[in-house]
């Protein structure tokens, strides 16, 4: 459903029974005239003009989906990265050994794997270096920040890396 729709069809009930409701009040105390906003207006006048805006808004809220169709953001099918258990648990106590399994560094490593394998399907190479560039910085990153010689961490980038990249091409192959 569109969002707009409960709006609009809440201010439409809300016109209609408004109408109603000055019709019952102001009828029983034989009101004839209405002013409103520095016109005069007479009660059936005042009264046609809010039910029957009241009916029109709802009947806009119900065809709105027919002519407007909605289609919300996460209707869009996204890929999921595919690991197979091996890849899985050699890079999880890879990251688990060097403490760089939190949640921002799994978020990237998986939107890594997603994009990496959309890029693969596409045969775009350009994009898949900058992927394998952006996520080697960001694991270099993590390295240098908790200490870890320069060495170790350029091993340890290309281990992730390297299985990442195993598992991008695996799963773009099913």
């Amino acid at each position: 459903m569109h969002p707009i729709v409960p709006i609009i069809m809440a201010l439409g009930a809300i016109l209609f029974f408004a109408g109603i409701i000055v019709q019952a009040r102001l009828g029983a105390k034989r009101i004839k005239t209405i002013n409103l906003r520095g016109k005069e207006y007479k009660l059936w006048q005042f009264v046609l003009m809010t039910i029957g805006s009241g009916v029109a808004l709802i009947i806009v809220s119900v065809s709105i989906p027919k002519y407007m169709p909605y289609q919300p953001e996460s209707a869009i099918p996204s890929i999921q990265p595919v690991i197979s258990e091996n890849l899985k648990y050699e890079l999880d106590s890879i990251l688990s050994g060097l403490e760089i399994n939190n949640g921002p560094m799994l978020n990237a490593i998986s939107r890594f794997q997603t994009e990496f394998q959309e890029a693969l399907k596409q045969g775009d190479k350009n994009i898949e270096d900058l992927l394998v560039l952006e996520i080697a910085y960001r694991i270099r990153t993590d390295l240098q920040n908790q200490g870890y010689p320069e060495n170790q961490i350029e091993r340890e980038v290309e281990k992730i890396i390297g299985i990442l990249k195993q598992s991008a091409q695996q799963g773009n192959k099913k």
